[in-house]
């Protein structure tokens, strides 16, 4: 899916305080492509991605999404947006804690038109051997590979990672950044990753780089390394 951006601004109010998140952000991130956002905490990363997304509105500008203006639909269309084009890996995990891991995954499954295989994709993940343990007899990084499980197996258009790799090794981390690498050649899904990880952002075809509210850098990486090639930092 592309995306488009231009002049998109996001403000929030702390009491008096007006903080503004976005400010005048000129984006364009192509179809198929894995896009890496850096930044410090605060930059505007984690707000640019809920908006992209359709989880927020900015409050001027123009967001596009395949061609879809996002601030102007209404919250039901973008449900519905969300629900069928994007998949979402948050970095609280946000897991049912009631459904064991293998439901987990199956509840992204059923909301989607062409899922793939969950039997498969607990396996990619390494977690096939714990599909019926609940969420709290899980470590924090058994959760994010859960998470992560779900967020895939819908077979989303636009796949969101928010620090997909923050609880994990470094063994772990690169099987994950390789299998995003490998579902974004396969399925031509395009791909955002925000991380602390100076080093994933080789892999990226577009870097973004957020400071104080701005997109403040925009690379093109004309050669992408390999997961297992990134230097973990």
């Amino acid at each position: 899916m592309s995306i488009r951006l231009k002049k998109a601004n996001k403000h929030y109010q702390s009491g008096e305080v007006t903080v503004h998140a976005l400010k005048n952000a000129d984006l364009a991130i192509e179809n198929g492509e894995i896009a890496v956002i850096l930044g410090p905490s605060g930059s505007g990363k984690s707000t640019l991605m809920n908006i992209i997304g359709g989880i927020d509105k900015a409050d001027s500008g123009q967001v596009e999404v395949e061609g879809n203006s996002l601030h102007s639909l209404q919250e039901k269309k973008l449900v519905e947006f969300r629900r069928k084009t994007t998949g979402f890996i948050f970095q609280s995990y946000n897991l049912i804690p009631v459904l064991t891991v293998k439901e987990n995954v199956e509840a992204g499954a059923e909301i989607s038109s062409r899922p793939l295989s969950v039997q498969d994709i607990l396996r990619s993940v390494g977690m096939e051997d714990k599909a019926d343990m609940l969420p709290h007899q899980l470590s924090g990084g058994e959760q994010q590979r859960t998470a992560i499980a779900r967020a895939i197996v819908k077979n989303p258009q636009l796949l969101l990672c928010d620090e997909p790799t923050g609880a994990l090794d470094e063994a772990t981390g690169k099987k994950i950044l390789a299998l995003l690498q490998e579902i974004n050649l396969t399925y031509k899904t395009t791909i955002i990753i925000i991380t602390h990880n100076q080093g994933i952002a080789e892999m990226g075809h577009r870097v973004i780089r957020m400071k104080s509210g701005e997109v403040a850098e925009v690379k093109v990486n004309s050669s992408p390394l390999q997961a297992e090639q990134v230097e973990w930092v």
